[in-house]
């Protein structure tokens, strides 16, 4: 059917997908989950050839599923919660359909775009268009909360303007007509604020350098006419597309380093003015407009130069005397001795920021760039009113997670500028420092190592020395938070930002990074890149043995901590990445057997505790780990069989062999299949592969069945314990 009737077959299995939606059959089954999960694969498959209509009729079921859901808001007067809960579902599903179709052409050489030849056709793309972009506004849809649902929406977007780009971009230029000044009556059936919604849809867009041209050519014709509750978010919106645009097109940015764009050049500097005489009337939004002119001129490569150079006694010309008027105010505000003029010295430091962050994205072999030139002239400056411990930087309680971002990319911007002399680094790794700086620390590091690397970017190996003073911040973070106290620093960090006293608005508690959250965040630094806190070069053997111990054993505690479910997931997911065969290693060269059955011996000693103890509420997941632990427990030794017993006659070796054995037979009674599965793999161990043992290592236990071939020292051990 498939072959012969191509077009009846998609609808056949558009119909089975619609039929299996929750919000038609109920919650999902792990069946309707495996049947959903291959339909999503045909589509993917079929829209290589058929790439327009899967996309039409997954659109159409989108739509008459978001009408129900609509439909039944407005004839109930409650909709139950279980209800609700199988349309998102369904919306979900959907979504994750549509985008897995939309992305799958990105690697699929031989696909074209499919021309929208007719009316119809048009009318169905601007239907999903209307569907997608309405779930990224919390007030059209307030029942679908789930940012699940917004972050499938966002990508599902940016995969409709790769292959659809002309239709959001006819749909933001509509907006920005309907927001000038002389247009008086909205378009009808547009509700109050779309168009406002529809000029951010440019941030969440695949932009390359032509379309980014064709936006700002657009925007440049239109902003004078614009309203002015227009001009703020369309100013913040176009300075997301460009980071965006250099983030997905590094190569287009550093070509035009090299050999500058002449339309580009154009757009931008016409921006520049029209942005320079908005911030002449409207001072206040200097903190906005001052980073967007700062990326606008080093996207002019050579009129910056010209500015630039014109310090060193270099012509200028006349018409670029507002520019560089420009770039003398920054320079002035950023220095300290004008830090009374507040407004104007805030916006010189994100301006800055941003300068420096630019900076990153230029190969540094190019080392006559004017903005490395540009950069070295305010970096000093920047870092002393950022990272000055005794006076935190901060715009007020409003600002607070923007002001820890912006102090994030200043030390991310600053390493990969000067990776070996990182005056930050020093201010966040003190432990007298506000609490603040240890999360810009502990954020920081995670984005250089997460973030994708551009080849002149330097590698986080360069912060391994520093793992002992890493460690110690982790392990006095741990301390605070199971002993349940509240560091001081944090009562520090809330009165360093309290706004003046008349006026009564003040920091809570909960708007400054907790204690919880750095802690979370550690552990999943540990996750990224275990070496941050592993590194021990330079110490003697049974001093890395204690360390390795200490950072392990701290990550354990946290696996059982019930307050926080979060940081505990964390946990188990970094202990399995420090347990991985290679990761082990490192755990002590000097000695990594010894050292590997004393550690993972107290790991499992400590587990097993709890869980016959019953002090572990979601002990399913737990033994799933567990096994995953064991497996790379047998692979370690596996890989060094010709020494594998070295050390393993200690004393807790025995101990959690023991326990191991009571937790397999505790759970073997339990009603979860996971701890029948967790039985029969600990007493029945997966053999090891061809050639490398001639016999189990001696990790695993006895090869029993059933308890009466235990052993009669076992069989004792587990009737005379209290919890079987």
């Amino acid at each position: 059917m498939a072959t012969q009737k191509p077009m009846e077959w998609i609808a056949s299995l558009m119909s089975l997908f619609d039929k299996q939606l929750p919000w038609r059959t109920g919650p999902q089954s792990s069946i309707t989950r495996i049947n959903e999960e291959q339909l999503k694969s045909c589509f993917v498959k079929i829209s290589e050839n058929k790439f327009h209509t899967v996309l039409t009729n997954l659109s159409k079921i989108l739509s008459h599923t978001n009408d129900q859901f609509s439909a039944l808001l407005q004839t109930s007067k409650g909709c139950p919660p279980d209800i609700i809960k199988t349309f998102q579902d369904s919306i979900v599903s959907t979504l994750d359909a549509i985008e897995r179709v939309l992305s799958s052409q990105e690697d699929n050489k031989n696909f074209r775009p499919t021309v929208i030849s007719t009316e119809i056709d048009m009318t169905m793309m601007k239907m999903l268009l209307r569907e997608v972009c309405s779930y990224l506004s919390p007030d059209t849809h307030p029942d679908f909360a789930p940012p699940q649902v917004r972050t499938l929406a966002i990508k599902t977007l940016f995969g409709f303007s790769t292959n659809y780009f002309n239709i959001i971009f006819m749909r933001i230029a509509g907006s920005l007509q309907e927001l000038s000044i002389g247009v008086t009556e909205p378009s009808p059936n547009k509700e109050e604020g779309a168009d406002l919604c529809d000029i951010e849809l440019m941030t969440y867009l695949d932009v390359d350098l032509a379309r980014m041209i064709k936006l700002l050519n657009e925007i440049n014709s239109k902003f004078k006419m614009l309203k002015k509750q227009a001009h703020v978010l369309i100013i913040t919106s176009i300075e997301k597309v460009l980071w965006n645009w250099m983030d997905a097109y590094p190569h287009e940015f550093a070509e035009i380093q090299k050999s500058p764009n002449e339309e580009l050049s154009k757009c931008c500097e016409q921006l520049f003015d029209l942005l320079d005489g908005f911030v002449s009337d409207a001072k206040k939004f200097r903190a906005t407009i001052w980073p967007l002119q700062m990326i606008l001129l080093i996207l002019s490569p050579k009129v910056l130069e010209e500015i630039v150079n014109a310090n060193s006694g270099a012509p200028c010309s006349p018409r670029h005397d507002k520019k560089r008027s420009y770039i003398d105010a920054v320079k002035k505000f950023i220095g300290p001795h004008n830090s009374s003029d507040k407004p104007q010295t805030q916006a010189a430091v994100i301006t800055c920021v941003k300068l420096c962050k630019a900076s990153t994205y230029i190969n540094n072999l190019d080392s006559n760039n004017v903005v490395f030139t540009l950069v070295q002239s305010v970096i000093n400056e920047l870092k002393a009113q950022l990272f000055t411990p005794h006076k935190p930087f901060s715009r007020g309680a409003n600002y607070l997670n923007q002001d820890m971002d912006l102090m994030i990319e200043c030390f991310v911007s600053g390493f990969r500028i000067k990776p070996h002399n990182n005056e930050a680094l020093k201010v966040c790794l003190n432990q007298n420092s506000p609490l603040i700086y240890h999360f810009v620390l502990i954020s920081s590091l995670y984005k250089i190592v997460t973030q994708s690397r551009l080849p002149w970017w330097p590698q986080i190996d360069i912060v391994y020395p520093r793992a002992q003073e890493l460690r110690t911040m982790f392990i006095e973070t741990l301390n605070k938070v199971t002993s349940g106290c509240i560091s001081h620093t944090t009562e520090k960090i809330i009165r360093s930002l309290t706004l003046k006293p008349k006026d009564s608005l003040r920091f809570k508690e909960q708007e400054v990074p907790s204690i919880k959250t750095i802690l979370l965040l550690m552990v999943r630094l540990i996750r990224a890149d275990p070496m941050l806190m592993l590194n021990n070069q330079g110490k003697l053997g049974h001093e890395i043995q204690s360390s390795t111990l200490e950072l392990i054993n701290g990550l354990v505690s946290l696996v059982y901590l019930p307050a926080a479910p979060d940081i505990s997931q964390e946990a188990m997911e970094a202990l399995l990445i420090l347990h991985h065969p290679d990761k082990i290693r490192m755990w002590n060269p000097e000695a990594p057997i010894n050292t590997f059955w004393d550690v993972n011996s107290q790991v499992l000693f400590a587990i097993s505790q709890k869980l016959i103890q019953h002090q572990i509420e979601n002990y399913t997941d737990i033994l799933k780990w567990l096994r995953q632990i064991l497996i790379c427990k047998n692979q370690f030794l596996t890989n060094h069989k010709d020494y594998a017993n070295v050390g393993c006659h200690l004393p807790i070796c025995k101990q959690a062999h023991i326990k191991l054995e009571i937790v397999s037979y505790m759970y073997l009674w339990s009603i979860d299949i996971e701890g029948i599965i967790f039985f029969f793999f600990f007493t029945f161990p997966p053999p090891p592969p061809p050639g490398k043992l001639s016999h189990p290592p001696p990790t695993h236990p006895p090869q029993i069945a059933l308890f009466t071939n235990l052993n009669p020292q076992s069989q004792h051990r587990i009737l005379s314990h209290p919890h079987s």
